[in-house]
């Protein structure tokens, strides 16, 4: 590639990714003065910074310059940042990789202009611990006090504070041995009321770097009570759940102090098995799109849902709708053809269901194709991405698999395709796949049915507006 040149390929038009060197987890969420704070974690030339964008509608995004920096103490990794309207300043709390004892502790730093300049505490670091993996502090408010939450390796740790320097510990929360497939890095704490209820429960997040369903690294939660010192998960769910079954959502944390009580994650799009391997250039890594969570009771168990927020819809165009149809055994139907970024919705009434498996197909390419495969009998989904484009390792191609919920009326599907990017919302976000995947060319999508027909109540595709980074 000749020198000065940009391969932007498979930048994502539609999910934000830094405009070159290396991301990964989402840092210091934080809505503040009518900006959607974006940190992150910014690898250049091995130095780990946290890079910063601001977002006014959740979708737009203006990236700024890298906020930060690499110290004499050490490296800058995960964290976030709250509002101390107090003191009118943001506050970030973040981990130190430490360069000469290797170890890990926790600093902060302070901001008076809306996180554009940052001034570290100079008694950093604030927290220090014996333990190999000690890290990811998510820092909320708790009625009179700071809650800290943070990472111990086989569990997470919980700390209060009056101040957001002086930490006290509290409890620790390990789950059950069923929990652990791998560390838990990057946990989040925080309460939801339950949909058509009035009851409060809370939900605790933690990313596992090995073990997810689809391999590799992974998300799970717990849901239960938290009295402001110790988190009990609820007895009928206490092994962790997991929040997406494709193999590219991790580190995903929530936006503090958002208005109306909002519930919203993004996650890190990407896998550590294979991470410096993507063909991206001028950047590696990039973001999922921004997620409502909300919390719905379903026999007797609760149930993280999960969808784009609204706000996306303003990217929509170009209404492609098809309503009430019945589609033959082994039929194939175009939906569309040469599209880089795209949203689809579909909804199947279960009961018209006869078709043994049926799903979407999608041509990345001569004799490329990425499948999403619903089989009724077995009650699950399939992702297929063996042969939708550019494999660059070994742990990346695969066929990933989700339980599904066949018992309801109909059969919900919300598909967000970009560049290099899928997000497959089934049965309005309760279950969720996310993969990426490096097509040899444009998108044509087919829906399709075999061994026995099926009825569609609706198929909606809309073009996308694009270009949602600057």
């Amino acid at each position: 590639m000749p020198k000065g040149v940009k391969m932007e390929k498979y930048r994502p038009k539609i999910h934000f990714s830094a405009e070159d060197y290396i991301i990964n987890d989402p840092n210091g969420l934080v809505y503040y003065d009518g900006e959607y704070h974006l940190f992150h974690q910014y690898n250049i030339n091995e130095q780990i910074y946290w890079g910063h964008a601001v977002s006014k509608d959740l979708v737009h995004w203006k990236r700024l310059p890298k906020a930060i920096a690499p110290d004499e103490i050490g490296q800058i990794w995960s964290g976030s940042a709250v509002v101390d309207e107090e003191n009118q300043r943001m506050v970030a709390f973040f981990t130190y990789s430490e360069h000469e004892t290797k170890r890990q502790s926790q600093g902060l730093a302070f901001s008076y202009d809306k996180g554009r300049t940052w001034e570290k505490y100079s008694g950093n670091p604030i927290l220090t611990d014996s333990r190999e993996d000690f890290r990811d502090p998510k820092v909320f408010r708790y009625e009179e006090k700071w809650v800290m939450i943070l990472s111990g390796g086989d569990c997470v740790l919980l700390y209060e504070s009056n101040d957001l320097i002086h930490w006290k510990q509290i409890s620790s929360f390990k789950g059950n041995p069923e929990s652990h497939t791998g560390v838990w890095e990057c946990p989040d704490l925080f309460p939801m009321t339950i949909e058509s209820m009035e009851e409060e429960k809370w939900v605790l997040t933690v990313s596992i770097n090995d073990g997810s369903p689809a391999g590799g690294t992974g998300m799970q939660y717990f849901v239960g009570e938290f009295d402001g010192q110790k988190f009990i998960s609820d007895s009928k769910q206490e092994e962790g759940v997991w929040i997406d079954y494709g193999k590219d959502f991790y580190a995903g944390v929530t936006w503090n102090h958002v208005p109306k009580d909002r519930r919203l994650m993004i996650a890190w799009a990407d896998n550590w098995q294979y991470r410096d391997y993507l063909p991206t250039s001028p950047f590696k890594g990039q973001m999922s799109c921004v997620r409502e969570l909300k919390l719905v009771q379903k026999e007797g168990k609760y149930i993280l849902k999960q969808l784009p927020v609204e706000e996306m819809e303003c990217l929509r165009k170009n209404k492609h709708e098809m309503r009430n149809i019945k589609m033959g055994a082994d039929e194939e139907w175009t939906l569309c053809d040469k599209k880089e970024v795209l949203e689809i919705d579909i909804s199947y009434p279960i009961k018209k269901i006869h078709a043994q498996t049926f799903g979407i197909k999608i041509s990345t390419g001569k004799g490329r194709q990425f499948e999403i495969i619903f089989c009724k009998e077995n009650q699950c989904c399939f992702v297929d991405r063996t042969t939708a484009g550019i494999n660059p390792h070994d742990k990346f191609a695969g066929k990933y698999k989700a339980p599904i919920d066949f018992t309801q009326e109909f059969l919900t599907i919300k598909l967000l395709m970009d560049v290099s990017q899928s997000e497959l919302f089934i049965n309005n976000g309760e279950t969720v796949l996310s993969n990426l995947l490096f097509p040899e060319d444009l998108y044509k999508v087919k829906l399709f049915a075999t061994g026995g027909d099926l009825e569609i109540e609706k198929s909606i595709v809309y073009e996308i507006e694009e270009n949602v980074v600057s």
